[in-house]
């Protein structure tokens, strides 16, 4: 249960990000180079996070797998 929770939690972390993200160019009148350079940056950053999140729930996945084989 406390991956599942861990899991859930670096998910609402990320989707918190991207809020964040998407209320700061809803309050910008243009988007320039500054802007285009940030949002850049912290997708990139999103992006990874994510990644590494699903590389961990298919390692765990898999575990899972493969102790349901080894069982039956």
């Amino acid at each position: 249960m406390v991956e599942a929770e861990l899991v859930i939690g670096n998910l609402r972390s990320q989707m918190r990000n991207l809020q964040s993200l998407l209320n700061y160019l809803e309050n910008r009148e243009a988007v320039g180079h500054e802007e285009y350079g940030y949002v850049q940056t912290t997708l990139r950053d999103v992006i990874g996070r994510l990644k590494e999140m699903q590389r961990f729930s298919s390692e765990r996945g898999e575990k899972h797998l493969l102790r349901a084989q080894w069982l039956n």
